[in-house]
């Protein structure tokens, strides 16, 4: 592996971070600036603007530039930042990819797109434009955990031996035979990072070392129990956590996401509208409620 450049390889807990929208839709800084800084001062390692959970395929490039300028520079070096910068098609990508860059950002981000053919050798191609066009550390991004797009234990060490600036992957897998074989083949030289929380013990066991996951935004001190438990060889405790974050899930799940991660963090006093711009099923009062009383309870508001 060409490891000469990397400098920051992305582990602990990894915020994808949520975008607030005015009622008119148009991004709200000012509640960005405060979840940033809200997120700072709990037990988060990393900060990822600009992943799914952040609703980045509904903005324009100029919107996103933006958002990866506000989070720095909100940020400052409290956390390292990886920006998410997976285009609508490989020309925005890599614009977006070495705007992050120029900005000191600490790496970027990059999910599998479906945009080019679904094998192998054009997954690698596409990351193997990216890696030659910026010179931090990339962290790929795989949602899907199989199918044609999707990464195997094979693409994945051809990409380890040929990419210069491989750091680690985001792979969100309910399968766990999937996550062993992909651990059991990459963990010795990239970090590998568990893309659901809600199996993100499961996923320690077997070599990850960290979790990006949209509760991050509102439980990351939670998640960093869990995995500073795990660590310790504390594993009851572990699993008590890991079953905790399991059920605040599923009351997660009454609401459609990001929405309902919006209207936790408007329990926490920070003030997201509850607007998104990805479209969801009609909500209740009811679930906003559950949820809202739910959380209360468990972050002791």
């Amino acid at each position: 592996m060409k490891t000469g450049k990397i400098r920051q390889q992305p582990r602990g807990v990894i915020v994808p971070v949520l975008t607030p929208f005015r009622q008119d839709k148009s991004i709200d800084f000012a509640t960005l600036e405060k979840l940033i800084d809200w997120l700072c001062e709990k037990k988060t390692h990393a900060l990822f603007p600009m992943g799914g959970s952040g609703e980045y395929q509904t903005l324009s490039t100029v919107e996103r530039k933006k958002m990866i300028d506000t989070v720095l520079q909100v940020n400052g070096e409290r956390r390292i930042c990886f920006a998410g910068t997976g285009g609508k098609n490989p020309a925005e990508t890599i614009e977006l990819s070495e705007y992050a860059q120029s900005q000191g950002a600490d790496g970027v981000g990059v999910v599998i797109p479906d945009f080019i053919a679904g094998h192998r050798n054009a997954i690698f191609a596409y990351f193997q434009t990216i890696d030659r066009a910026v010179s931090i550390p990339m962290m790929v991004y795989d949602p899907r955990g199989e199918g044609d797009y999707s990464l195997t234990p094979g693409l994945m060490r051809r990409m380890i031996n040929e990419l210069q600036n491989l750091a680690g992957i985001k792979y969100r897998t309910t399968n766990a035979e999937n996550m062993g074989n992909m651990a059991r083949e990459i963990t010795a030289e990239i970090n590998l990072l568990s893309g659901n929380e809600a199996t993100f013990l499961q996923d320690l066991a077997v070599g990850a070392v960290g979790c990006v996951g949209g509760g991050a935004n509102f439980y990351p001190d939670l998640m960093w129990q869990l995995q500073n438990r795990f660590e310790q060889g504390n594993f009851a405790e572990a699993r008590r956590i890991q079953f905790q974050i399991l059920e605040a899930i599923q009351v997660l799940n009454r609401v459609y996401w990001p929405l309902s991660g919006k209207i936790v963090l408007r329990e926490l006093g920070i003030p997201f509208q509850f607007v998104t711009r990805v479209p969801g099923k009609k909500v209740s009062g009811e679930n906003v409620s559950f949820i809202r009383e739910y959380y209360r309870r468990l972050l002791k508001i």
